[in-house]
């Protein structure tokens, strides 16, 4: 019973560790995904004011 369990606490600690490295070597060789701006948003011209109602409820809700 322990060397099963002793082989299942290896496997598993293998696993953390080549998980571990695969993040590394992704974050190292995938390219940076660049953010949208806000200014690429588009609104209809029927929207225009929901939008800035919208708009003006959340900076006021951030600002409390």
């Amino acid at each position: 019973m322990l060397v099963g369990m002793g082989i299942v606490f290896l496997f598993l600690a293998l696993l953390v560790w080549i998980i571990g490295i695969t993040a590394k070597v992704v974050k190292r060789y995938s390219p940076q995904s660049v953010p949208k701006s806000r200014s690429q948003v588009l609104v209809d011209p029927d929207e225009s004011e929901l939008v800035a109602v919208i708009s003006a409820a959340i900076e006021r809700f951030r600002t409390q």
